[in-house]
């Protein structure tokens, strides 16, 4: 069993580089069949909960953005591609012509590679966000707590941008949460 994700969100956690994890309540290593009987959630579950879903959420308000991206640099790139293809006869006896033509080509190749390195990124990203809060909801579903989030975004001045975190629970003492996390693109 994975105890290190349950202790990731309790206040008991205790880490040291001779003993690992272990818990501060018992100063042992962890050990539980399926749910600890002591686990604490509080303000460090709160917190992990809250930035999880808030990541995620920016990510997939990126999606559109990304998509269009994608396709607009894809386009480009075989326009250029086209263009360096088509440029002039292929039987030009000037070699600046040939300079020309090829990088024009090399140039659409690059946006081709562009374009597929955004998209890889944020593939990347939105796995990487969408692991870390199954993580924690797996964890949560053992406790049986559930919950629903709410965000509001609020106008980005110079740059930063503050969102206001709203999570409503189920089966957790606090029972409404609100936060506020500012950050900048």
């Amino acid at each position: 069993m994975n105890f290190s994700r349950h202790c990731d969100l309790c206040e008991n956690r205790m880490t040291s580089l001779g003993k690992g994890i272990s818990c501060k309540l018992t100063n042992k290593k962890p050990y539980f069949n399926n749910t600890c009987p002591k686990i604490t959630l509080d303000k460090k579950f709160q917190e992990k909960l809250e930035i999880a879903n808030l990541e995620l959420e920016i990510i997939r308000r990126k999606q559109k953005s990304t998509h269009l991206t994608f396709y607009g640099t894809i386009i480009i790139g075989f326009l250029l591609i086209l263009l360096g293809y088509f440029l002039s006869d292929w039987k030009i006896f000037s070699l600046y012509l040939w300079y020309v033509k090829i990088g024009i080509i090399v140039a659409g190749i690059s946006f081709l590679g562009a374009a597929y390195s955004k998209l890889n990124k944020y593939r990347r990203e939105n796995k990487k966000a969408e692991l870390e809060k199954n993580k924690i909801d797996e964890v949560l579903n053992k406790y049986g707590i559930s919950y629903q989030e709410n965000f509001e975004f609020k106008e980005k001045i110079h740059g930063t941008q503050e969102v206001i975190v709203n999570f409503e629970f189920k089966n957790w003492k606090k029972g409404k949460t609100t936060n506020t996390y500012k950050f900048d693109y």
